[in-house]
């Protein structure tokens, strides 16, 4: 196949996809301004009807489901981060690209969307966790913070999937 015809259709793709993305991550609050009174939006024009907002009508997670089981989003978050995440003992070798940086973002998305319906023995890990991957997120975070904070992430994910009974 000709070069061109494969950059357009990536190019195509990626728009395509951030534009996807972005319509089904936009919150309410951070949407258009209201229609004027004589046009109503619907209700359903200010989320996607498949997802499931916390208590400030945000969301975080695409595809998220009401009925979905909290422990179960949660525990992916954390697995879904873990894949770019050295094996413990080498957090001094972690890279902090923007893969990783942007997992710990996705998982504080699930923590506000699910968090408050995890067991309540994982609140005080949970508040931990989310302390954690903020910080962990950020670009402006020194690197000789990081080993210490991702070994403190691990103690503190590692309490809230033992309250999903999750190993």
């Amino acid at each position: 196949m000709p070069r061109s015809f494969l950059r357009a259709a990536l190019v195509v793709t990626t728009v395509t996809t951030l534009v996807a993305n972005l319509s089904a991550c936009r919150s309410p609050d951070h949407g258009p301004s209201a229609a004027p009174a004589s046009h109503p939006a619907p209700a359903s024009a200010s989320r996607p009807a498949t997802a499931s907002p916390d208590a400030a009508g945000a969301v975080y997670v695409t595809g998220a489901e009401s009925g979905d089981d909290p422990c179960a989003r949660v525990v992916s978050a954390v697995g879904y981060l873990g894949l770019s995440l050295l094996p413990p003992g080498q957090e001094e070798a972690q890279h902090w690209d923007g893969d990783v940086r942007g997992r710990f973002g996705y998982l504080r998305g699930t923590l506000a969307m699910y968090g408050p319906r995890l067991p309540a023995p994982a609140a005080p890990a949970v508040r931990a966790v989310d302390r954690l991957a903020r910080t962990l997120s950020l670009a402006r975070t020194e690197d000789s913070r990081r080993p210490r904070l991702l070994r403190e992430y691990r103690t503190a994910s590692a309490a809230v999937l033992a309250a999903c009974d999750r190993p």
